[in-house]
């Protein structure tokens, strides 16, 4: 098969999908995008529907029209493109959570339609109990299953009431609780780089390894999500699910087996290892942050206090950095420095591992610049792997310059790299668990949240100040200073 030879289509089983909040933002920017890249690919047996069910009544005629003037204005032209073929699949339902008639509207949008039935949930966590109560199917993965999008909750506490109710209908086996950045794809090749190959996995250890560092910045402020934002915060938000979730699938043992239980069998172990960081006046492994007034690409942007919806004297954070460990003997001692913040220079999110120096440096570095061997793995804006070496400058003796082997996975295969809900769907229609978490992996990162939160409300720690368009309060690079090294853009400016 030549690299321009389109990749054989093995269409899915037949299904219905029903989209609850197919109106919602995450919807129409993610779901629905990803639903029509894989009818236009031909994953979609005729037979096969998706309902997409909202308060307000629509046509799929109107929705779809909806769909499509909310992709012009975002520019998604891919998306455009392939919208048309949903419209063989469509149907609608109008469907308000809570109001009398919602379960005879759901049994009138699923009735004679093929099975499994899909409940994708995209709702605020205060709806899935509502949803709950609509699901009256059997306990059977084969015939109904149900995707639960984050934030599951937005303590332990709330977390474990909604996981009880969805307990009382449905089987741990029929529940995917979805984090899309377990389905980026250069997370999946960070996993088959470390299971199917010799090189990695004996260096991943405490006597390899120096730091681990996480990043995930955005450059957006908090948008029109101001009223949810408030409730959860970059801690709730970011950590308690995606950056957990890297760490533990960075951490892992390796698995006895790529069957989903014992992948996540090993990530929990994981979690429940984290050393919650410890907060004090001074010499703190945590520093929060809120972004006040700044400029972004040369133009000024407003702090976070003013934002529209923001309370003026809010104390939500709006940037962590954090160091933990996992206390095991494979980790023990490394320091993981892991960093999220809103309305920072760029969009950027990669896994840092920095291997410890040579015992022994023969060669000199040209320019006498170098901060040792690294992996990064980069998971936005482009899904990539880069390795940094030291290699011979040609023509100049016992003289080493830095070097990055680069694997750009669409350059690599000449191919598209598959969004990540696109992937995860694909899993959620086939029946395939390993890419999302467990309801025990949730309380774990919920108990580790929790444990912090309150040591911070304890000792009444205040969001830092930082300027948007900057990587967060000096703080964070004091931290990062006093865990033996520098943040990942550091290392950038200084030569590399």
């Amino acid at each position: 098969m030549t690299e321009n030879t389109p990749r054989p289509v093995d269409p899915l089983d037949p299904f219905t999908f029903v989209l609850h909040g197919s109106s919602g933002d995450l919807s129409r920017r993610k779901i629905l995008p990803a639903l029509a890249h894989l009818a236009a690919e031909g994953h979609f047996r005729p037979e096969s529907r998706i309902i997409l069910a909202q308060r307000q009544a629509a046509t799929p005629g109107q929705a779809l029209a909806q769909e499509d003037a909310f992709l012009a204005e975002i520019g998604d032209e891919s998306a455009r493109k392939s919208l048309s073929a949903l419209q063989p699949h469509l149907g609608t339902a109008a469907l308000a959570l809570g109001e009398p008639d919602a379960q005879a509207s759901l049994d009138r949008a699923v009735a004679g339609k093929p099975e499994p039935v899909v409940h994708y949930a995209a709702l605020p966590a205060s709806r899935f109990i509502d949803l709950m109560a609509l699901i009256n199917g059997p306990r059977d993965p084969a015939r109904l299953r149900v995707v639960l999008e984050k934030p599951l909750g937005y303590s332990g506490k709330d977390s474990r009431r909604i996981e009880d109710v969805v307990a009382q209908h449905l089987d741990e086996c029929q529940v995917y609780r979805i984090d899309h950045y377990l389905g980026k794809q250069a997370v999946q090749n960070l996993v088959a780089l470390r299971l199917g190959n010799l090189i990695f996995e004996p260096l991943l250890n405490r006597e390899h390894v120096a730091q681990v560092q996480i990043t995930i910045a955005e450059d957006l402020g908090v948008e029109d999500r101001a009223a949810s934002y408030e409730q959860s915060g970059a801690l709730r938000d970011m950590v308690q699910s995606h950056m957990l979730q890297l760490v533990a699938t960075l951490a892992m043992d390796p698995p006895i087996s790529l069957d989903a239980d014992a992948l996540r069998d090993e990530k929990l172990k994981v979690l429940r290892a984290l050393k919650v960081p410890r907060v004090g006046a001074r010499d703190s492994d945590v520093v929060i942050g809120q972004y006040v007034a700044g400029h972004m690409n040369g133009r000024p942007v407003p702090g976070y206090q003013q934002e529209d919806g923001v309370p003026p004297r809010s104390l939500t954070e709006s940037f962590v950095a954090l160091k933990t460990e996992v206390n095991n003997w494979r980790w023990a001692g490394v320091p993981f420095l892991l960093r999220t913040g809103k309305r920072m220079p760029m969009r950027l999110a990669e896994i840092v591992v920095q291997f410890r120096e040579v015992p022994l440096q023969l060669f000199t570095p040209l320019g006498g610049q170098w901060t040792g061997n690294r992996l990064v793995v980069s998971l936005q804006p482009e899904d990539s792997l880069q390795l940094h070496l030291l290699a011979k400058v040609p023509g100049q003796r016992d003289c080493l310059q830095p070097v990055a082997l680069n694997l750009d996975f669409s350059d690599a295969w000449r191919i598209p790299v598959r969004d990540a809900y696109e992937r995860l769907l694909g899993d959620i229609l086939r029946g395939r668990l390993s890419l999302f978490l467990r309801r025990d992996e949730v309380a774990a990162q919920w108990a580790f949240v929790d444990q912090l939160r309150d040591e911070l409300q304890e000792r009444a720690a205040r969001p830092l100040a930082y300027p948007a368009g900057s990587y967060g309060p000096p703080e964070s690079t004091s931290l990062a200073f006093r865990a033996g090294g520098a943040w990942s853009e550091s290392l950038k400016l200084a030569g590399e």
